[in-house]
């Protein structure tokens, strides 16, 4: 067999063939380097299985470039940073490390102040003026008896509505708002409590709410069609400019004399003189009749 060995490498043809004769002895016993690392390329050549023909026909100078690298099933492992407060978290309770200190001194140390702790005895008292109280009753207790939240009027409806402002129905709903807002709470705190009672006079009492807040909604949505309708009709009269703003939008014309009678105007003054006829006509027969 004709191999072409090369410091023990087997490489293209530009490189001169020799003989050489691969015995079984030199294959067990290699005697030279050289020799040894040829017989080792020709039993390469002779069984595949060990080694693939394409990488000894690979020259040297791209040998390097295709190894590959280690196979691994876990992720790779992330660099270092220069953070030193890396892995402090309130969340996971990490805490400090052992070399690592917080200060709350400030840069003026002449002048500076340290906070002072605040005693667990102390009792926050909130101010009795506060907003959030409205969505409790007047004497800020969470529960009333049933007979208290049985005594409730009507709800409002859309007729009585329609005689109000924005304004008074803007509060009238904040009412309503507030109202629901302190039976859920009441109704949460029977459950905690495992109350037996109030449940039946409170649902009683939230079902007219909804229906005054249903009904003030029916009003505005009444008002919004009404005013829908008034722009769709002054968007046709001749007198009325809606796109300005910098003055009154409704132009009176001046009365003309000489201006031509619309149809209207002139079925009015026919039926106006009808009306006259009979009139006239009636009174003329109860004069005969008198004479």
């Amino acid at each position: 067999m004709q191999v072409r060995p090369v410091h023990g490498r087997i490489l293209g043809k530009r490189y001169p063939q020799r003989n050489f004769r691969c015995s079984t002895a030199a294959l067990l016993r290699p005697q030279h380097p050289t020799l040894a690392m040829a017989s080792t390329s020709t039993c390469r050549l002779l069984r595949p299985s060990l080694a693939s023909f394409q990488s000894d026909a690979v020259p040297s100078f791209l040998v390097p470039s295709i190894r590959c690298a280690r196979f691994s099933t876990s992720p790779a492992l992330q660099k270092k940073d220069n953070n030193s407060n890396r892995g402090v978290s309130a969340v996971r309770r990490t805490g400090l490390r052992a070399r690592q200190t917080l200060s709350v001194r400030q840069k003026d140390f002449e002048n500076q102040q340290l906070p002072t702790p605040v005693k667990v005895e102390d009792k926050v008292v909130g101010t009795q003026d506060h907003g959030l109280w409205d969505f409790f009753h007047k004497d800020q207790s969470l529960l009333t008896t049933p007979e208290e939240l049985a005594k409730h009027g009507r709800e409002w409806t859309v007729g009585e509505l329609r005689s109000k402002d924005w304004d008074s129905l803007h509060q009238l709903w904040w009412i309503c708002v507030k109202e629901r807002n302190r039976l859920a709470t009441e109704k949460l705190e029977r459950s905690r409590l495992k109350a037996l009672w109030g449940d039946h006079e409170g649902k009683e009492r939230d079902v007219a709410v909804q229906k005054t807040m249903k009904a003030i909604l029916d009003t505005l949505a009444e008002r919004t069609q009404a005013y829908e309708e008034a722009v769709a009709l002054a968007s046709q009269d001749p007198t009325i400019d809606l796109s300005r703003t910098d003055g009154p939008q409704y132009e009176q014309l001046p009365y003309d004399p000489l201006e031509p009678e619309t149809a209207e105007e002139e079925e009015e003054r026919a039926a106006t003189d009808a009306a006259k006829d009979v009139t006239s006509h009636s009174n003329e027969k109860l004069n005969l009749r008198g004479a």
